[in-house]
């Protein structure tokens, strides 16, 4: 009997305690989205992308003049009909040929669009010159996560790296001529989004 009551009032303990430390757990989290991405869309894309309760419209057009390994682009118009808003644009994707097949997007809003082709031209013309130091890389990046690096990787070779996605990011070596293919892929894909104006 009295073994009966030690394991009863041992119990009870041992539930007091996990209440205890039960109750000074914190509140439920914010729900957040897959991949790490930020709270807030940070481009107008991707702010329509999020509506609920309205009928979206997608326009787009695949930009295919030239073709660059496991690079899209894709000239885009968005309309809401609820309220007749638009917003037009790009979208980069870029496709990981590894063993997880995956595609992450960067959304490049239409005002964006020029400062990111001059960002391309600033980083293709880069070189050794421009520092006193051997290695160098120079760097743009859009709202929408679409990075692109130009870098030393060799002696006498110059590379391109791009990527898009934040925490689980898509990435690619590219040559300063592929980074010109891509140019030309983006700035035929600006000029269709001003013949659809």
């Amino acid at each position: 009997m009295f073994c009966l009551r030690a394991i009863g009032l041992s119990t009870l303990m041992v539930l007091a305690v996990c209440e205890s430390v039960l109750a000074q757990r914190p509140g439920p989290e914010f729900w957040r989205r897959v991949s790490c991405e930020p709270f807030e869309p940070r481009t107008k894309l991707e702010a329509f992308e999020e509506r609920y309760s309205t009928v979206m419209i997608k326009g787009f057009t695949r930009i295919t003049t030239v073709e660059i390994r496991s690079v899209r682009v894709d000239a885009l118009e968005l309309r809401d009909l609820g309220n007749s808003t638009r917003a037009t644009g790009i979208v980069i994707a870029l496709g990981a040929d590894n063993e997880r097949p995956r595609e992450n997007r960067a959304y490049i809003d239409y005002e964006e669009i020029s400062a990111l082709l001059n960002g391309i031209d600033a980083v293709s013309r880069v070189d050794e010159t421009m520092t006193r130091f051997p290695g160098f890389e120079a760097r743009y990046r859009t709202l929408g996560d679409l990075d692109i690096s130009v870098f030393r990787q060799t002696a006498r070779g110059t590379a391109v790296k791009i990527s898009a996605g934040i925490c689980d990011q898509v990435t690619f070596t590219l040559t300063l001529d592929e980074l010109a293919k891509l140019h030309a892929l983006i700035s035929e894909a600006k000029d269709k989004l001003d013949q659809a104006k």
